[in-house]
């Protein structure tokens, strides 16, 4: 039943999903017997405690868990196996607890008795030949009764960088599946940019020679193609997305009925190289639809669990690989650990990387492969998600921001707060046994023990505000962009929920303060609050003078809504207010009061003070319905609300 909460506007729902909600369907429009399939699949902290072993409801599967959540419950787990489909018919299949499968787990011996041929060749570089890999595997990622994953690799020729690899997937019905890749980026040897014709060969077909034309193939990036050996089953999964929001491993996205239409309009395509539906600039201002939490991708496939956003979003995913984030250790031929590259950095520490026609940047970089591996469990999309928390880490080095695992991540406010997004995300899906987790979780934790050190300095200001990277450029000496501390307040409350960490105080302590920015700024009518209707301005002014130390900022927000808007706080209006693209009327799904609603839902949902006032008073405003109705079906991307809100 559902029980009331301590919050008069939202009724949580405590009882357990009933058992058919953790499921998922498959379907194919070929159908026919004995089809492989792989997904990932996240499950809410308790479901399964720890020692459960899974399965699912159908023959010949398994579930292999990946990670775990703090109180040992599985968080995320690879379920792969077969299944006989009828053309274009759903199957629905569902996880539970129980013992699979009695047969012994296949192993890279199986594959290499199995002996799937493959070859990528760099036409005038070399060729790396997968047969001549097979006895010697660099890792085994799954291995279970019905299929096992190993990875592979080999220099091209003689070259000091570019490097091949194969990830290959054996079913115990002998159905193989080959990824290939092609990879130019080292952290510890210089790396140019390649010419050369490429061709991939899995089987005894061709699956990609870019039309017999060069490929331009610029360092710090690579590229990779997919085939299969016995026949594509051309199979799509389709989550349960209740059930997967309900997990608080994605966010609680409000409006869920995208239209069909705009589904279908969506890039789903991705080839070597491409860019596919990212910025081809990250630094360009403005809306941008990698940006958030999630992609606008993503987050599609989170609300819709519709086949055109999951291309899409695998399709994006994998073009970030066509930026400057690829950087591996030479030497363990893994990500590089901050530990070891303790004072490196990419060119002195730079805020963006180009790469031919494509521009990283650090303050507009996108979520990278972090919901398309846990709703795949491909190791492809974990590893970009790796790639750009290593990219981060190696980029921000400049301003004596530190070493290793003590290394801040700091840069604009927003950028801060993508960097605490990306590094936080690979810590919370990381693989309990990969050797890289320690290290990343270490400079994850730097950042919330600093933070928490700024926010207990003597005089610290009551406003919840912890950093300015720039003041005073908007008209006002202490003038400061309020949403993109807004952005970094619901990373904040993203990351509390999603067990990056063994230990959470400090990040939740840190939350809990910072909550305070968007609250007070939705607060009621009086000469010590700040209106509410002005709560979406680009700038407020938070202090008189241009000095970036927060322990000289404001304590009342009467005194910042005074210096702001240019009198006291006694006549709030009962509407939302526009100003410098804020108006609701102007695409608000996409402007600054959209910016504002994940973090003030997730000040809600962990009870900060005043949190479900500012929350009233937001969705009491006369003009609400303009917000509600301006287009979070097809853009969820900010549309985040409390739980329990109400999805539509």
């Amino acid at each position: 039943m559902a029980q009331a909460s301590s919050n008069p506007f939202l009724v949580q729902i405590i009882e357990p999903l009933p058992p058919e909600a953790i499921s998922f369907q498959l379907v194919s429009p070929k159908g026919g017997t004995d089809l492989p399939f792989t997904i990932g699949y996240g499950f809410r902290k308790g479901d399964f405690p720890s020692g459960t072993t899974l399965t699912t409801d159908a023959a010949g599967t398994q579930v292999v868990v990946k990670r775990r959540w703090n109180d040992g419950s599985a968080k995320h787990a690879i379920v792969s196996g077969a299944v006989s489909l009828d053309a274009g018919n759903p199957k629905t299949l569902t996880i539970s607890s129980g013992t699979g499968s009695s047969s012994a787990a296949l192993t890279s011996a199986d594959i290499q008795a199995a002996a799937p041929g493959a070859t990528l060749r760099c036409t005038g570089i070399g060729t790396v030949n997968l047969t001549d890999l097979l006895g010697s595997p660099f890792r085994t990622w799954i291995s279970g009764p019905e299929m096992v994953e190993c990875h592979y690799r080999a220099k091209v020729g003689t070259d000091p960088t570019l490097e091949g690899w194969f990830h290959v997937r054996l079913w115990r019905s002998g159905r193989v599946w080959i990824r290939a890749i092609c990879e130019n980026g080292r952290v510890d040897v210089t790396t140019s940019d390649r010419s050369y014709v490429p061709q991939v060969a899995i089987g005894s077909s061709t699956v990609y020679d870019n039309g017999g034309a060069t490929i331009a193939h610029y360092r710090n990036t690579r590229w990779s193609v997919e085939g299969w050996i016995g026949g594509d089953p051309d199979i799509t999964p389709t989550h349960n997305t209740t059930y997967a929001i309900s997990t608080k491993l994605v966010p609680n996205y409000w409006k869920r009925s995208p239209s069909s239409t705009y589904l279908a309009s969506l890039n789903e395509t991705y080839t070597p190289m491409s860019k596919v539906a990212q910025e081809p600039n990250m630094g360009d201002t403005g809306y941008q639809p990698p940006i958030g939490l999630l992609p606008l991708w993503d987050a599609l496939y989170c609300t819709s669990g519709d086949g055109h956003a999951w291309r899409a979003m695998m399709a994006n995913s994998s073009a970030l690989n066509s930026y400057g984030i690829v950087w591996r250790d030479s030497s363990t031929r893994r990500v590089p650990r901050p530990s070891d590259w303790s004072t490196y950095s990419i060119d002195g520490g730079v805020a963006s990387i180009g790469r031919g026609s494509l521009t990283w940047e650090l303050n507009h970089a996108p979520s990278a492969g972090y919901t398309p591996y846990l709703f795949s469990g491909d190791y492809w999309h974990y590893e970009t998600m790796l790639m750009q928390a290593a990219t981060i880490y190696l980029s921000t080095s400049n301003y004596s921001r530190g070493s290793g695992t003590q290394r801040l991540l700091t840069s604009q406010p927003r950028g801060t707060a993508w960097n605490l997004r990306t590094v936080g995300q690979a810590c919370a899906l990381a693989p309990e046994d990969d050797p890289v987790l320690s290290d990343y979780q270490a400079l994850l934790a730097y950042q919330y023990e600093h933070w928490l050190g700024v926010r207990n300095r003597p005089g610290i200001n009551q406003l919840g505000g912890l950093y300015a990277y720039e003041m005073g450029h908007w008209g006002h000496p202490g003038s400061v962009p309020a949403w993109e501390t807004d952005f970094w307040i619901a990373i904040n409350g993203f990351l509390s929920e999603v067990d990056p960490l063994s230990s959470l105080t400090q990040l939740i302590e840190t939350r809990d303060w910072m909550y305070r920015w968007v609250v007070g700024r939705l607060g009621a009518e009086g000469t010590d609050q700040y209106c509410y209707a002005y709560a979406a301005r680009y700038t407020i002014n938070v202090n008189t003078v241009s000095n970036n130390d927060p322990t000289t900022w404001f304590d009342s927000w009467g005194d910042v809504f005074r210096e702001t808007v240019g009198s006291d706080n006694t006549s709030c209006p009962d509407s939302l207010q526009g100003n410098s693209g804020a108006d609701p009327s102007a695409a608000p799904e996409q402007g600054y009061w959209g910016a504002l609603l994940p973090a003030i839902a997730y000040a809600v949902d962990h009870s900060a003070a005043g949190a479900s006032q500012s929350w009233a008073r937001l969705t009491g405003a006369t003009n609400w319905s303009t917000i509600e109705t301006s287009g979070f079906d097809n853009t969820p991307t900010w549309g985040i609300v409390p739980r329990g809100y109400g999805a539509t």
